[in-house]
């Protein structure tokens, strides 16, 4: 059985993304109308509580990664974790299909979904999807239907004339959440045919009034406070299904000292970068 996208995301957010961190964008998120908008957002939620974000880093990363909570990376000085973690709970989120009005038919499905994603040489990608999708047709009964992209652009293209219901995207915070996360969320930018725009159509006047008052205020402490509120508003809402934060790793001789081990790696100036002992050679004291 096909649902369509609007009738279980809403009609004003039409898409979902996965975010890396890995996210999920799903397309319809919120509907312009609150009863209307209780089964949808049960829907995105029981998504949520299905997805065992812990055992997909230990399975894929060798538990190199860890959870990604909500817009902002638990790297970010203005990161809260005072927010819903969606902690695994496969009861609960079949409860709340049901209370959606999806319930299992004979052969113990609900409905099933499009699963769009980046096309990626190293097949980690592909293989971690296709573990989700069985995942969630045994813990649910929802049933992904995972696409391949031809290449990149078939997908930027699909996904930036909203043409998805459910895809993954890799989204960076940068160095500022007015660069990297307001982009996802703000109204303003929901701009057909642009990639990394907020192509889930996600629509929220108090977030938009927060993102503004965030991008101006001086001071950290009332700017920490505003971007935990704006956490807490769009992690309840889930227009985004965050997975975890990548990993990124750069390997080096044992004795190479002053490697940035930041997200930079060697993109970052290798100024301070030196042997110790002054020989590549020279074993570790």
């Amino acid at each position: 059985m096909k649902i369509p996208a609007q009738r279980w995301f809403g009609d004003r957010l039409k898409k979902v993304i996965i975010v890396f961190a890995l996210a999920l964008l799903l397309q319809g998120a919120v509907t312009p109308n609150a009863a209307a908008e209780t089964p949808v957002r049960g829907v995105r939620k029981a998504l949520a509580y299905s997805i065992d974000r812990p055992g997909i880093i230990e399975i894929f990363f060798g538990g190199q990664a860890v959870p990604a909570t909500g817009p902002i990376s638990p790297d970010s000085p203005f990161y809260t974790d005072q927010v819903e973690h969606y902690d695994l709970d496969v009861e609960k989120a079949n409860d709340l299909l049901d209370a959606a009005g999806y319930p299992r038919d004979a052969n113990g499905r609900r409905f099933s979904a499009t699963l769009d994603y980046i096309s990626d040489d190293a097949g980690v990608v592909s293989a971690l999807l296709e573990y989700l999708r069985m995942d969630l047709l045994r813990k649910t009964g929802v049933e992904l239907v995972v696409e391949r992209p031809r290449d990149f652009r078939h997908w930027a293209e699909k996904v930036s004339r909203w043409d998805f219901e459910i895809t993954q995207d890799e989204v960076f915070n940068w160095g500022d959440p007015v660069i990297g996360v307001h982009r996802t969320y703000d109204s303003r930018n929901i701009r057909k045919g642009v990639i990394w725009s907020n192509t889930q159509g996600y629509v929220d006047e108090r977030v938009d009034a927060l993102m503004a008052a965030a991008g101006t205020e001086m001071d950290f402490d009332r700017r920490k406070a505003i971007y935990g509120e704006f956490q807490r508003i769009v992690v309840d809402a889930l227009p985004v299904l965050w997975l975890y934060k990548t990993p990124y790793l750069t390997v080096h001789h044992r004795n190479l000292e002053g490697v940035n081990d930041s997200i930079w790696g060697v993109l970052s100036p290798l100024d301070r970068v030196y042997f110790r002992g002054g020989a590549r050679g020279k074993p570790s004291p």
